[in-house]
């Protein structure tokens, strides 16, 4: 350690005191420490945030522990005192003396209380190591241990260097606006030595010499040298062992080691907490850590950090020892993801990988959830559950997979013998339905599985079957369809017939014969739809003719009402499907024999004509009704004698 031979040396004492109080908090509080000497004793301020709750004794001691390491050569009376930031009065004291190392002389020996070689020092050291950290003995690598993570708290706002100081200020925090304007590390507390003293002993009594010398003393105060109160162990460096004593870390020095240390180990910590931290970053504190617990180990028990060292390594092994089985699960993961990297998965890797999850999971289980490494644990846990689900529906997708390859399999065999000896309807619906179930088999195959290419391979050297099975099923389908029409509408068509609805029973029978030939000849249906085709067509064909006579005579005997009707009546008329015959009434006959007469005897040449002229036309007319009908035609006289014959 440091003497402060100087007044320059208060500074060096602040900030060891101050890095003391880090060292033994991880830094979760930022303390700022200022002393002054008066009437040769030393007067120490340590000050807090005052949103911090602290253990008071706990700093007491710290500090107290810290003085007494520094052996000063004369005894030094020592005031501790606690302030929270924006409060210029002290809460608490606490007064102690610091008395210089005692020293047993040895006969022969210069040095005192060190006897022996270097490596029976070294072993006390060991020894002494050991017995107040013992747990580090039966630590094993990534066995995790249970630690605090209360440290992770504020770790980023604390400063590595000694505040900045306005001399002349009085004592009090910058102001709450300032404050705010700046970041955590620029907090400044400001002391001014004579506020120093009158507030102090304001709050817990005066001093009656005003003679005292601060760090940072006011421009026009004379400084005075203050008692050295480190160096104690200077007298120490007398003969072999004291030597090798004074070249270890931590000893004569600023503890270089503890401070890289503890800074590390907050950066670690800073490190786990990203949500985003990759895994060369993760390898980087895990190494850096491993180098603080060397660094660490390295202070010597007679050296004023040990203590401070040794508190760190109680939370710090813990720590390293739970990342270590962080990174042992990340690789067992890693190893795990890279084995099924390139899907489709044989189910036996995908089993690999599981076993593989499943140690990871249980050893970042192990950690606790006090542990510093706990948040980077949980994170991982957390994504290595959701890797081991998505494995566990892997493994479970290739099963199903394989079990729906293998009934597929089985399906086409049965498939294909069914076919061969399909002929009805039925039938070939019966084989249709087994290819659709090797086929729903193998669409609910995932093609990220390995069993798909099988799967895809297998439909495609059926395809061809199957695709005759939906065609043979349509095709007989349809013909069952068409005979079943058919035989509807020829029942329809006799009754139409039986009740002389023609043209009902002449539609229902060429429905019903289109049905019947459109039955092919290579369905199950055709042999019986083969004596139905003629008889249907038969039937069609007599109704046919029947209702075409039937139209005929109708047309005749309209046409023929037409042309006998006059005044007087002209004809009247038969008709029947053989012929027509038509009889002139004897009126009509007698008025035209009288009209004939009468215009002869008067020469009329014109009524002559006119005469024969309404013959012909009756005589034309009758032989188109006849034309029309296709029936023959036959014209009576009013006497019953036959005056025309007439066959279209």
């Amino acid at each position: 350690m440091h003497s402060a031979t100087r007044l320059d040396d208060l500074k060096i004492l602040e900030c060891f005191l101050q890095n003391s109080l880090h060292a033994h908090l991880g830094r979760i509080v930022p303390f700022r420490v200022q002393c002054l000497h008066k009437d040769d004793t030393l007067w120490v301020l340590a000050q807090h945030p005052a949103d911090v709750v602290i253990d008071i004794p706990d700093i007491f001691r710290v500090l107290e522990r810290a003085l007494q390491a520094e052996e000063p050569k004369t005894p030094l009376a020592v005031k501790l005192y606690l302030r929270s930031e924006g409060n210029q009065r002290p809460y608490s004291q606490q007064s102690f003396t610091v008395y210089p190392l005692v020293k047993k002389n040895v006969p022969g020996e210069a040095a005192p209380e060190m006897t022996g070689s270097g490596e029976d020092r070294m072993g006390v050291e060991s020894d002494t190591h050991s017995e107040r950290f013992g747990q580090r003995r039966d630590l094993e690598q990534g066995k995790p241990l249970h630690i605090s993570d209360n440290h992770m708290d504020n770790s980023d706002s604390t400063p590595s260097t000694v505040p900045e100081v306005v001399p002349n200020s009085p004592l009090a925090i910058v102001s709450s606006t300032s404050q705010q304007q700046n970041r955590p590390e620029e907090r400044i507390v400001k002391l001014d030595a004579d506020a120093f003293a009158a507030n102090i002993e304001h709050s817990f009594g005066s001093s009656k010499d005003d003679d005292y010398h601060s760090a940072y003393p006011p421009a026009k105060r004379q400084r005075k040298l203050i008692l050295p109160i480190l160096g104690g162990l200077g007298l120490l460096a007398i003969g072999s062992g004291a030597g090798y004593m004074g070249t270890r870390p931590c000893v004569f020095s600023v503890c270089t080691e503890l401070n890289n240390a503890t800074q590390v180990i907050q950066s670690s910590i800073a490190t786990f907490k990203n949500p985003d931290v990759s895994g060369q970053e993760i390898l980087t504190a895990q190494k850096q850590l491993h180098r603080s617990v060397e660094d660490l180990e390295s202070i010597p028990f007679w050296s004023g950090s040990y203590g401070s060292a040794q508190k760190s390594l109680q939370s710090t092994v813990p720590l390293v020892a739970d990342l270590d089985t962080t990174v042992a699960a990340m690789n067992t993961a890693y190893k795990a993801a890279t084995n099924v990297k390139n899907p489709p998965i044989p189910l036996l890797k995908w089993q690999q990988s599981k076993q593989m999850w499943i140690g990871s999971i249980a050893s970042l289980g192990r950690i606790s959830t006090t542990s510093q490494v706990y948040p980077l644990a949980y994170q991982k846990l957390t994504d290595y559950q959701g890797r081991l689900a998505d494995a566990d529906r892997r493994i479970q997708a290739e099963t199903t997979a394989d079990q729906k390859l293998k009934s597929a399999v089985d399906g086409t065999k049965s498939a294909t013998q069914s076919q061969a000896e399909a002929k009805s309807l039925a039938q070939w619906r019966g084989v249709k339905a087994q290819w659709d179930t090797v086929n729903n088999q193998i669409a609910s195959i995932p093609v990220t599985t390995t069993a798909y290419v099988q799967a895809q391979a297998l439909l495609k050297s059926y395809q061809p079957q199957i695709s005759t099975a939906q065609d043979k099923v349509i095709e007989e389908d349809k013909a069952t369809q068409n005979y079943q029409k058919a035989v509807k509408f020829a029942q329809s068509a006799k009754l139409a017939q039986k009740n002389n609805q023609l043209p009902q029973a002449l539609s229902q029978w060429n429905q019903s014969v289109v049905a019947i030939q459109s039955i092919p000849q290579n369905t199950d249906v055709y042999t019986q739809a083969k004596p139905l085709v003629s008889e249907y067509t038969k039937n069609f064909q007599q109704v046919e003719n029947k209702l075409k006579t039937t139209q005929k005579i109708a047309l005749a005997n309209k046409d023929l009402q037409r042309t006998c009707a006059g005044d007087p009546q002209i004809c009247t008329y038969t008709v029947n499907n053989k012929t027509i015959v038509v009889r002139l009434m004897s009126l009509y006959a007698q008025t035209l024999r009288q009209t004939a007469m009468a215009a002869s005897t008067q020469g009329d040449s014109n009524a002559k004509a006119g005469i024969l002229n309404h013959v012909n036309t009756l005589g034309n007319a009758l032989q188109i009704i006849s034309e029309n009908a296709k029936l023959p035609i036959e014209v009576y006289g009013a006497d019953g004698k036959q005056i025309q014959n007439y066959r279209p």
